[in-house]
């Protein structure tokens, strides 16, 4: 992938879609493993006669919102309207049945940055929480993911510039090592199965 590439598909809270860095983050890894449509935005789907018709439900808080209080019905609902219902307007071509959950490390990973450093291995495009101001505390969601290529990627949905939205992380990143994008403490970790 190249950063140009992933600017044109990057999601920018409070532009793309709501103000919510998680929503905008969720949604990118969503496209990033091909569930999504790549150049779709987060409010195409809040605008869908999908979420027109579950409004009740309020989507945006359900894809960026409290996940104590949204995460079952994200889970059980949202997601599974996103990535296969074509009123929702945002999913890729047809794909085989099944069901994909947002999961989130919290707990495991705390103080396991190891097992962080394995999904992204993997290619599995972790939502990270991070903190804005440099300290320990969580106050923001980024995606950091390696492509094809084995090339690391941090993607920050705050609206800043092309130089800070997109960056190429050195080959040798890890979770553990201190870094301008280390995780909060304890260390949150988002991910899709």
């Amino acid at each position: 992938m190249t950063k140009s590439y992933l600017l044109s598909i990057r999601e920018i809270q409070g532009q793309t879609g709501p103000f919510q860095c998680l929503g905008s983050s969720k949604f990118l890894a969503l496209k990033l493993l091909g569930y999504i449509r790549p150049h779709a935005k987060l409010n195409d789907f809040l605008r869908s006669p999908w979420a027109k018709q579950h409004k009740d439900l309020s989507p945006g808080d359900c894809f960026g919102g409290s996940m104590a209080k949204h995460g079952t019905v994200f889970n059980e609902t949202v997601l599974p309207a996103a990535v296969n219902e074509p009123s929702a307007g945002v999913k890729t071509k047809p794909r085989e049945p099944g069901h994909v959950t947002f999961q989130t490390g919290f707990a495991t990973w705390s103080g396991h940055a190891g097992w962080a450093d394995a999904k992204l291995s993997h290619g599995t495009p972790l939502i990270v929480g991070v903190s804005l101001g440099g300290g320990t505390s969580r106050d923001h969601f980024i995606v950091v993911f390696k492509d094809h290529d084995g090339q690391i990627w941090a993607i920050d949905p705050l609206p800043r510039g092309d130089d800070e939205g997109v960056q190429q992380l050195p080959d040798t990143f890890e979770f553990g090592t201190p870094s301008d994008i280390s995780p909060c403490q304890p260390p949150f970790f988002g991910y899709f199965v």
